[in-house]
């Protein structure tokens, strides 16, 4: 099925759930615990620290996932610190995931619309800037107006604008190097209430809102053989939330 946000993506997961109806309060759950307790990784970088415990940390947008790894429960040390109740890795797509075999060029445009109640459109280039090595380049945009629930009434607090810029070279260096690096960029704006990820009553005040996440990663892989296998990830990632 077509994933539409973080809901879809883990919703044949028993172990895992999300909650929040707004983009920057989907929070995480693995087992009942939320996703400050776990160790969630996007190509590698940790997306850590709290900025607000109503505010969610993870957002992504699900067209540039290739592979989501779920460990539910405290396990293997290799899950890294603060993993207590478990990890999550995400991993996104290489330009040549979506070119078939002689091809050197694609793109893609999509637009949807929600029935309850916007719109999506987003566009994706990708092309090999030589055989083993290609480049990805991603744009959507989001316009969400006030939801509503089975009976018709309004989800006050869920009208957003969402924007997403991905960027990503990758490929192997030789046959036994490869390396990537990534940037992503995402801004969301709305009216939020005070607690996003609570319920808001007819006639609460809202106020102007607006969280971004700048998130750069390389990624480095060395496979020489079943014995010696070795990868390295160098990220910096930025993230703020201003609410009235």
């Amino acid at each position: 099925f077509q994933a539409n946000d973080l809901a879809d993506i883990f919703r044949e997961s028993p172990s895992v759930s999300v909650g929040g109806s707004v983009g920057v309060a989907q929070k995480i759950y693995v087992r009942g615990l939320e996703d400050a307790y776990l160790n969630v990784t996007v190509d590698g970088a940790q997306q850590t620290s709290t900025l607000f415990h109503h505010i969610g940390r993870v957002t992504l947008d699900p067209d540039l996932l290739k592979q989501i790894d779920v460990q539910a429960g405290a396990g293997e040390a290799t899950n890294g610190p603060g993993a207590i109740g478990g990890a999550i890795r995400f991993k996104t797509k290489d330009a040549q995931d979506l070119l078939n075999e002689g091809e050197q060029f694609g793109g893609r445009v999509k637009a949807n619309y929600f029935s309850n109640d916007g719109t999506r459109y987003s566009g994706t280039l990708y092309g090999k800037l030589n055989p083993s090595f290609g480049l990805l380049g991603y744009y959507s945009a989001v316009d969400r107006n006030t939801m509503e629930d089975g009976d018709g009434d309004k989800i006050y607090g869920t009208a957003a604008e969402q924007e997403l810029a991905f960027i990503k070279a990758s490929g192997d260096i030789t046959d036994k190097h490869y390396l990537s690096v990534s940037l992503e960029q995402r801004d969301e704006e709305g009216q939020f209430s005070a607690r996003p990820n609570w319920f808001v009553e007819e006639g609460a005040p809202l106020y102007p809102s607006a969280a971004k996440r700048d998130t750069y990663v390389a990624n480095y892989r060395f496979d020489q053989s079943e014995s010696i296998y070795l990868e390295a990830t160098a990220y910096h990632t930025q993230s703020s939330f201003r609410g009235g």
